[in-house]
């Protein structure tokens, strides 16, 4: 054996030059056409298989499907309750949370577009209207509950429906908090906390970081 011993990984990844990755990028782009009418004869398999799975593990099995699911998750969503509109483009992973039985506290309407990470939670109802996008990591938070400690007395239990507006817009990592409706084309900047209603065409901007102190390093 060698005294110097390559990753395998690594061996595979080199040996992919750049024309071998064009090669396949264009491979793939010209038999998608044939392919795609063959996958739809073959989704009865998916079906099958997800009710399977909902049957074993409920409604938490399926949201795990759109988890590691890479391009059916507006099927999936559907299949389970959800109101999906069309044209709606969803980059995964998905995660839905506090999903009772099914998907359908969730609506989505035409051509809104969720990016990677995005967090719903379904114990409240949640409406993402038509050509809303959610940024990647965003998260739709629907209830608040400090469990069963001493907190519980003080804080109970509050929950309430999210409504995205039509032609909104929420930056990377926004969260939004139960019982808020964004109104139609708001824009909310990245990373944003919203605990309250905005009105429609308002911008909302989270702190941006601020220098706090320097030190002199001559």
């Amino acid at each position: 054996m060698p005294a110097t011993r390559s990753n395998c990984l690594l061996t595979v990844y080199s040996s992919i030059n750049g024309k071998s990755v064009h090669f396949v990028k264009n491979f793939r782009k010209s038999i998608a056409p044939v392919v795609r009418p063959i996958r739809r004869c073959f989704t009865f398999i998916g079906r099958s298989r997800r009710r399977g799975r909902y049957l074993r593990d409920g409604i938490e099995g399926i949201a795990m499907e759109l988890r590691t699911t890479t391009n059916a998750h507006v099927q999936v969503l559907r299949e389970f309750g959800a109101a999906v509109g069309d044209g709606v483009s969803i980059h995964g992973p998905i995660h839905i949370v506090n999903a009772d039985g099914d998907f359908s506290n969730l609506r989505i309407g035409d051509r809104a577009h969720l990016g990677t990470d995005v967090l719903i939670d379904l114990a409240d109802t949640v409406a993402i209207e038509e050509n809303a996008t959610l940024s990647m990591r965003c998260s739709i938070v629907t209830h608040m509950d400090v469990g069963p400690g001493p907190l519980k007395e003080r804080r109970p239990r509050a929950q309430g429906p999210v409504v995205i507006g039509t032609g909104a817009y929420l930056g990377i990592g926004t969260t939004i908090l139960h019982g808020v409706t964004i109104g139609a084309e708001a824009t909310i900047g990245a990373h944003a906390l919203v605990d309250r209603d905005v009105p429609p065409g308002a911008t909302l901007l989270a702190p941006r970081a601020r220098i706090a102190g320097q030190v002199d390093l001559r």
